[in-house]
């Protein structure tokens, strides 16, 4: 008898091997085609609102249908998520994430429920990169000390999630581009991971898991983010030349791995083929021993070919078994 999925991804968490490689996905942004149902907001108007809810809610509205809609998102998720055969479900896409962790938390008890907590000091969009830049390098203590109060505003909405129930958080936050990190490398030792230490540190006081998501070539910052006791690490970038095998070779004993099926390009542009293929090569480089989630390299956004999200999904179902050990 298989385990619950919230006990395949502990074990993972806890560097052990559970059945199978447990999965999960940051954003999953078209459940309807795995339940029939989309996403809905209200009173979205950036373009990617646009996109990706296209007026739902007020379809629903004006058909006599309008619900809660943290309620319909959060349901929705967790039926695609069973579907699928995630192991994490993680709340987005909702106007009230306190609520949507605890609706989560209701609907699916079997799951592990993934709360989101905001960055420190990622890469800068382009409208305020020369500011941070001259912060970074020229703020000294005030800036330090922005950076300080930045973290502890963090950790009491960790707080607040753990709360309602969240069992792990992950950190969104890109701190390297393709070609290595933003800042020198001596920004983060200094400013971030001394802040994001006494994060992870606050969540692991209260049971609870750390997840750190990052893009690009980590390896000129990896032993310090390793060292501020995340417990898990992704995408591990393969557009940026990261490698499961190489990050598990040297990080494996110390962080569980999460990716890392290329979004960008295998999951976008090619065959279900093409991404079993792929998922199965990242299964072999990561999963033994333990410690390890097949995940893709980012989310499954609608630029990802739904049958592309499917044949990763099965992959994990069908290559992630564990060989039974005897009593």
């Amino acid at each position: 008898m298989a385990p619950p999925p919230r006990e395949r991804a502990l074990r993972a968490l806890l560097l052990e091997e559970p059945d199978r490689v447990p999965m999960f996905e940051l954003e999953f942004q078209y459940p309807e085609e795995v339940t029939g149902q989309r996403y809905v907001l209200t009173g979205g108007n950036e373009a990617w609102e646009k996109v990706v809810f296209r007026g739902e809610y007020e379809k629903m509205v004006s058909s006599g249908k309008g619900r809660d809609v943290t309620e319909h998102n959060v349901s929705v998720l967790v039926e695609a998520c069973r579907k699928l055969g995630y192991d994490v479900v993680r709340p987005a896409f909702v106007p009230d994430l306190l609520r949507a962790i605890g609706i989560a938390k209701k609907l699916a008890p079997d799951l592990l429920v993934m709360g989101s907590t905001g960055g420190l000091l990622g890469i800068p969009d382009g409208s305020s990169a020369a500011e941070v830049v001259r912060k970074v390098y020229l703020g000294g203590k005030g800036f330090a000390a922005e950076l300080a109060s930045r973290a502890e505003a963090n950790l009491e909405w960790v707080k607040m999630q753990l709360d309602a129930g969240a069992d792990l958080v992950v950190d969104c936050t890109d701190l390297c581009l393709k070609g290595g990190p933003f800042f020198r490398p001596s920004v983060y030792e200094e400013l971030v991971f001394p802040n994001l230490k006494a994060v992870v540190g606050a969540v692991h006081a209260r049971g609870a898991f750390f997840v750190m998501h990052t893009d690009g070539y980590l390896w000129p910052i990896l032993e310090g983010l390793v060292n501020t006791g995340i417990d898990a690490l992704h995408s591990i970038d393969p557009s940026a030349g990261m490698k499961v095998s190489d990050v598990k070779a040297k990080y494996g004993e110390r962080i569980a791995l999460c990716g890392n099926v290329d979004a960008a390009s295998v999951l976008a542009y090619g065959s279900p083929a093409d991404v079993a293929r792929e998922a199965r090569a990242c299964i072999k480089e990561g999963a033994g021993g333990g410690g390890y989630f097949l995940t893709s390299s980012n989310c499954i956004y609608r630029g990802v070919p739904p049958a592309n999200a499917l044949a990763l999904a099965s992959s994990g179902m069908k290559y992630g078994k564990y060989a039974r050990k005897a009593p």
